[in-house]
């Protein structure tokens, strides 16, 4: 029992003869919060968040299941059990209170063993939630940075064999930053764009060039411009690309099926974490379509796939903007870098033909920010 006397109980109840029952029988096994309204229990909760909450169903002004739905709308507040306290059968209202978020029932007049060992067994599943869910933030944290060493090593990689392609995968990846925390703030993105999308988006961005790892190199280190041989086996570069995300995609898909906890209880807890199985996918779904479709044009015209306005992934859409723009403003064996003036010019004369004109006059609105950036660049490769 030394664990539940730490743990802290709010009792809400209009009756005072309740709250002093409860107080003689839990007094000396939990630490209590005694509430004799809704009002006032949600006053309390504002400040104070205690592990368990055993709430009076029917009450004056303000009833059980409105104190639950006022609770289920805090993140705060959403994830303390509530155990009903009830003197009624009422299978309406015990469905509704359950659909609302109620963890279980105990009927008045209270049977001391039946009350203590429903507690006891939400605070513990509570405590095993809580562990879950710890873990679950670990295993997290651990894929997360498993991908952050990924994309810098796969980076790095590419710029050994290609020194240019090198400080092409990092350049774009700063004004991909840029231009993503700018179309967050647009309605028309910023429901899709959410942060851990978007982090998933600038953690990807560097890969999206991983596949000239398999180009040869008389065609990746060539100074001059290439022939028509000479590109069409460079374009194969994003379908290498996509095909090896897609492939790990696969794999790691794969495993997931063997991985499935079957017991209702579980299922609860999990969905309670919001916990989806595709959650440790999204980064190679992500990385897939920014490889594969980055060279796809807005009227058609690009390649693998020759796919077409909003057809292709917004990802990509994106990505393309930002990779033309470093391509264009940086210097290459066979010309020389265009100014920022410049390189803006040539994006809006093919708003509407290579890129999605909404994200191209997006872009065009953060020209300070984006030449900011390239300045920073010049300076860095002064050093």
């Amino acid at each position: 029992m030394s664990e539940n006397i730490q743990k802290h109980i709010l009792v809400v109840d209009d009756v005072p003869a309740n709250l002093k029952y409860a107080q003689q029988l839990l007094g000396n096994r939990y630490k209590l919060t005694l509430a004799s309204s809704g009002a006032q229990a949600l006053k309390f909760l504002k400040k104070n968040v205690p592990d368990l909450i055993l709430l009076d169903i029917n009450m004056p002004e303000m009833d059980g299941c409105t104190v639950i739905a006022e609770l289920k709308k805090e993140p705060v507040t959403a994830m303390i059990p509530i155990i009903i306290l009830t003197s009624e059968v009422d299978t309406a209202m015990e469905l509704k209170c359950l659909e609302l978020g109620a963890v279980d029932f105990i009927r008045k007049p209270f049977i001391t063993e039946i009350m203590l060992s429903r507690i006891e067994t939400q605070l513990e599943l509570s405590a095993y939630r809580d562990r879950l869910e710890y873990m679950v933030n670990e295993k997290t944290a651990v894929i997360e940075r498993l991908q952050d060493v990924m994309s810098t090593c796969f980076a790095e990689l590419v710029e050994s064999r290609d020194g240019t392609t090198g400080g092409h995968i990092k350049n774009t990846t700063r004004y991909f930053a840029v231009f993503l925390d700018e179309l967050s703030k647009h309605d028309e993105y910023k429901d899709v764009l959410t942060p851990e999308y978007m982090k998933n988006l600038v953690r990807a961005a560097p890969l999206h060039d991983i596949g000239k790892i398999g180009i040869n190199d008389s065609v990746l280190r060539k100074e001059s411009v290439l022939n028509k041989e000479e590109f069409d086996h460079m374009k194969t570069h994003t379908q290498i690309g996509g095909e090896t995300f897609q492939h790990i995609f696969k794999s790691v898909e794969g495993t997931q099926h063997h991985c499935q906890i079957g017991a209702y209880a579980f299922d609860k807890i999990f969905d309670t974490m919001n916990v989806e199985e595709s959650e440790d996918t999204i980064f190679l779904h992500i990385a897939r379509d920014m490889a594969m479709y980055h060279h796809e044009r807005w009227n058609g015209t690009g390649y693998p796939t020759g796919i077409s306005g909003e057809n292709i992934p917004l990802s990509a859409r994106i990505l393309s903007i930002v990779d033309v723009y470093d391509a264009l403003t940086s210097k290459r064996s066979y010309k020389e870098a265009f100014t920022h003036e410049k390189a803006m010019q040539i994006i809006v004369e093919d708003r509407e033909v290579f890129f999605d004109p909404k994200l191209t006059d997006i872009f065009v609105s953060i020209n300070d920010k984006i030449k900011q950036c390239l300045l920073t660049k010049n300076l860095s490769s002064q050093d």
